[in-house]
């Protein structure tokens, strides 16, 4: 990267307020650049991804995956003597120090690049340009300021929390034990992954949902297949009813849909997504938020205040750690470059940490019908292939949908063992404007996973090596010279 000065033949400086997957990496980026710059975060680098989110679940979803491999260890000729037993206080304490290691690293890359470091609060102001205005008084002017408060999960009216029996998932990790039995509320990613975690830790779970299906805003394909291993692990879903309250009663709680009880547990888990923390930063620059509270943001993630830019969960899109990176970066890059590539969701993967793990990009089918044209869908079943029933672990799919006379990849979903890694070959293609045949074309060793890839490709025409031919293949005849 190529370091500059601006018009004045000084260091632009940029100022950050937030310190997660978007403002420290815009921070990083910033200051590989080139720029000065000055970064307020009062809760701790990384953010909530880094401290209660993706990194505490993906190590608590490992952890589940590892007790259920243990259970079928018989299967692979292991014999264990006595039980695998989780230990929820052993699992927090090291996901305390996984936490702890990886926001040392970020401190270490901050030192390296000399970013500014504030460990307070701060608010935007615009008066007289973009600043970081400090509760001590303190007033830091900038040339660019970006806004990455990120986001807090949404709690429905009517259930009230104590942080502890009744809680949301930034709360979860300060659990003293296991409960016996768990209602979660919600039955989007978040939800899901926790359903499938606790369940693999032996706790007694009941999934209650809005919709009629889990993970209902991905695939129909996709939830079906969720649904079917939601009931194969005992864990019981109560799709379409919402709760909205919650009452104790006999030393356990009650879940309530108006006057019908859903479920009792334990506890209570509400996971029913997350909401923008906008609330102390509109009021001083003059910008009125979106329905979720959200900031408006045009492709270069500009707000309609000269000089602000806002990333993450704050701009009310896909909030995801990934997303918000990439936005961070697109920011920046604009701020000290000007132009540049732009910022677009249609080519975001999605990666779901259930059991087995889920992983999207682009569209699903109904969206690719409902846009016209003709459509082409394929399925390849996982179970066909030799790493999957070597692995043990064969439930699942690569579902890919075409453009079907142009053979454009519009959209993949994969369900299966490292759906969230085997999903970013699909959105290489997809970002590309790519064909299908070349998913095809390419050779995957074997035996591997991503077999699963190609083979839904070829199947997308009736090529498929390991399913029965539907139709005569599409070949175009070229005589030997």
């Amino acid at each position: 990267m190529t370091s500059f000065q601006d018009h004045r033949g000084q260091r632009p400086h940029i100022g950050i307020i937030g310190g997660g997957p978007a403002g420290y990496v815009a921070a990083l980026r910033a200051a590989a650049l080139g720029a000065r710059v000055t970064l307020a975060e009062a809760a701790g680098l990384g953010g909530t991804c880094l401290h209660r989110g993706c990194i505490p679940t993906k190590r608590l979803a490992t952890t589940g995956h590892l007790l259920d491999r243990l259970r079928d260890a018989a299967r692979y000729g292991i014999a264990l003597e006595g039980a695998a037993t989780p230990r929820w206080p052993e699992m927090a304490a090291g996901i305390s120090r996984l936490t702890g290691g990886l926001a040392k690293g970020i401190h270490g890359l901050f030192g390296d690049r000399g970013i500014e470091l504030i460990p307070a609060r701060a608010r935007p102001e615009r008066e007289r340009g973009p600043a970081l205005r400090f509760d001590d008084g303190r007033r830091i002017r900038v040339d660019h300021l970006l806004l990455c408060t990120g986001s807090r999960p949404h709690v429905p009216g009517g259930i009230p929390l104590d942080g502890d029996r009744v809680c949301t998932s930034d709360e979860v990790l300060g659990w003293r034990d296991l409960p016996a039995s768990l209602l979660i509320v919600g039955g989007g990613v978040i939800a899901c992954e926790f359903a499938f975690i606790f369940a693999a830790l032996g706790v007694e779970v009941t999934l209650a949902g809005r919709a009629g299906t889990p993970l209902p805003g991905l695939d129909p394909d996709v939830s079906r297949l969720i649904a079917r291993e939601l009931k194969r692990r005992r864990i019981r879903f109560l799709g379409g009813r919402g709760i909205d309250r919650v009452e104790e009663e006999g030393g356990t709680l009650r879940a309530c849909h108006g006057e019908t009880e859903l479920g009792r547990a334990e506890r209570i888990l509400v996971c029913t997504g997350r909401v923008p923390n906008t609330g102390d930063l509109l009021p001083g620059l003059g910008l009125e938020p979106g329905p979720r509270g959200e900031i408006a943001v045009d492709s270069w993630m500009r707000t309609a205040v000269p000089g602000i830019y806002a990333a993450g969960d704050v701009t009310g899109g896909a909030m995801l750690a990934h997303a918000a990176s990439a936005q961070a970066r697109v920011a920046v890059e604009h701020m000290l470059r000007g132009g540049g590539r732009t910022y677009t969701a249609d080519h975001v993967p999605l990666a779901v940490f259930t059991q087995p793990e889920v992983g999207c990009v682009g569209l699903t089918e109904p969206e690719a019908r409902a846009r016209g044209g003709a459509v082409a869908c394929s399925r390849f079943e996982l179970r066909t292939l030799g790493r999957a029933q070597a692995m043990g672990e064969t439930s699942g799919f690569v579902k890919l949908v075409a453009d079907r006379r142009t053979r454009t990849l519009l959209g993949a979903h994969i369900v299966g063992p490292c759906a969230s890694e085997l999903v970013h070959e699909a959105a290489v293609v997809l970002r590309r404007g790519g064909s299908v045949e070349e998913l095809a074309g390419t050779v995957h060793a074997h035996p591997t996973l991503s077999e699963g890839i190609q083979e839904a490709a070829e199947d997308l025409f009736g090529q498929a090596d390991h399913t029965p031919l539907r139709h005569d293949l599409e070949v175009d005849h070229v005589p030997a010279p």
